[in-house]
């Protein structure tokens, strides 16, 4: 029998699942980055090949192996239970899907990030550099002009980053993708719940897509404002 609470359930372990692992990606993310630029030689490697292992490895793989992991693992009571409509005996199970989803973007975000430094081009960084700031305020300004470069495209990773939250419908977990999928199975109605649910995913990328663009104009660099040519006046001899 159709039970909209399923689906409101299942909505919001979506969501909570993604804001989460979505969180988590882009520190790693950050990190990676950040120690692929490292001057430090061993430091720039190990982060460059940890961004190629994370990128090149698919994220299906990364959630099999975290959620299998962990459920062979007996429930861990000092984890935080915060994922809406998972059982207390898999809120653990419910961690290890999150930290692999968060592995399966941090390398993508990584290059973003990477990306978006070296676009400042190097005299910028140098200019940040000589200005007297502490590494605190540098780093500040740095990523603020990093990301009017760095946000439409990690927006749109975050959003994919969202479509990789249906690998939680493997495991006993709740999710949107397991919940459709479960009224499709219970009722038969498999159009009516398959077209639901893509509104749906459609719904939470516009609002993804809305966050972002709302960043992106708040730390856009003001544009100058075009001024009109002086009018000059020829006199005719």
């Amino acid at each position: 029998m159709f039970s909209g609470a399923d689906l409101w359930i299942g909505m919001a372990g979506t969501v909570v699942l993604w804001a989460v692992s979505g969180a988590l990606a882009v520190l790693f993310g950050l990190a990676l980055a950040a120690a692929s630029d490292s001057p430090r030689e061993r430091l720039r490697m190990v982060g460059r090949a940890l961004v190629n292992l994370t990128r090149g490895i698919p994220t299906s793989l990364f959630v099999i192996a975290g959620g299998l992991g962990m459920m062979r693992l007996a429930a861990t009571p000092d984890l935080p239970t915060i994922f809406p409509g998972t059982s207390p005996g898999f809120q653990h199970v419910a961690w290890g899907v999150t930290l692999a989803l968060a592995l399966g973007s941090a390398g993508h975000l990584a290059e973003i990030f990477r990306a978006a430094r070296a676009a400042l081009g190097r005299h910028r960084l140098e200019q940040a550099a000589v200005l007297g700031l502490s590494p605190l305020r540098r780093g500040v300004l740095v990523a603020h002009e990093c990301a009017a470069i760095a946000v439409p495209p990690a927006g749109a990773r975050l959003i994919h980053h969202l479509h990789n939250t249906a690998f939680a419908a493997l495991f006993p977990m709740a999710d949107l993708f397991g919940a459709v999928q479960a009224q499709a199975s219970a009722t038969f109605r498999v159009f009516y719940f398959g077209l639901l649910g893509c509104a749906i995913y459609v719904a939470l990328s516009m609002l993804i897509w809305i966050a972002t663009r709302i960043i992106e104009a708040a730390v856009a660099p003001p544009q100058p404002v075009p001024t009109e040519p002086a009018q000059t006046e020829r006199v005719l001899a």
